[in-house]
């Protein structure tokens, strides 16, 4: 399978993209039309965006979690292992149209897991790497995908939906991320966290949940992983001191690092810097 992308574009309507992924920043930004990316095995992806109260949510994904991106929705992507994906750009009118649902509208990011979608776009990535791809057969893939994404819309709500429980507060948000900030290369305990905003620990994790879309233990090897990264791009660390700043051992920390970013932390060094 080549690396290289292979595109089918109905003008108007939709486009669809395909190709091999290597680990890559992709930065922030939004788009006129919806996307739908469809990731394949060995896929592990990371999304940042703002939540509706102006912090950055976190999400970490894998290969069956298939992610909806509303038109006009800014948001950051960390792709972390190669693999395939299959992307779909809809024009929002053909999407409604594929839904018999004049007027539809994505209002959030959210995720589906969804094996007719997975399966579509095995159907799609193998189309497209013909050299005529059949215009009916992928035209149809594409009209089903957006039929079930819309279907999806209606019943889901966007990746910051954790219940009922209410974010934390400016203060509380100050605290929790200059406390993690602070103590990156030490062992963070929920009950220290949790008693940082005078929480119960359940309370504490319905809320922590609420506010940054994770867990805990997450979000601290979330902000791990990014000082190292900057350490690895910026710094003359070796990789012994970096994986010390963030409290592992050397080998823990390569090993980590690999199935992270599908690179050593050398070797990532080395790409960021040529």
């Amino acid at each position: 399978m080549t690396s290289q992308p292979v595109s089918y574009e109905a003008p108007g309507r939709f486009r669809i993209i395909s190709h091999n992924s290597s680990p890559a920043l992709y930065p922030e930004e939004a788009h006129d039309e919806v996307q739908v990316c469809i990731p394949f095995p060995r896929a592990l992806y990371c999304v940042r965006r703002l939540s509706e109260h102006g912090r950055s949510l976190i999400h970490e994904l894998g290969p069956r979690d298939i992610l909806a991106i509303p038109s006009g929705q800014p948001h950051e992507v960390t792709w972390r292992r190669r693999a395939h994906i299959v992307s779909l750009m809809f024009n929002e009118a053909f999407l409604a149209e594929a839904a018999a649902a004049p007027g539809l509208r994505l209002h959030d990011i959210f995720t589906v897991r969804d094996p007719f979608i997975s399966a579509a776009a095995v159907e799609l990535r193998d189309a497209l790497a013909a050299d005529r791809p059949p215009v009916a057969m992928v035209e149809a893939m594409a009209t089903a995908i957006a039929y079930r994404i819309a279907g999806h819309s209606k019943r889901v709500r966007g990746l910051d939906d954790r219940g009922s429980a209410s974010p934390f507060t400016a203060r509380q948000f100050k605290l929790l991320d200059d406390y993690v900030e602070g103590h990156l290369d030490q062992q963070v305990s929920l009950s220290e966290l949790a008693h940082l905003v005078d929480l119960s620990n359940w309370h504490f994790l319905s809320r922590f949940r609420a506010s940054y879309g994770m867990s805990p233990q997450a979000f601290i090897s979330e902000r791990r992983f990014e000082r190292a990264r900057r350490l690895l791009e910026a710094s003359d660390l070796t990789i012994l001191q970096i994986a010390l700043e963030i409290g592992l051992s050397h080998s823990h920390f390569s090993r980590r690092f690999l199935e992270r970013f599908g690179v050593s932390p050398s070797e990532y060094r080395k790409r960021a810097r040529s």
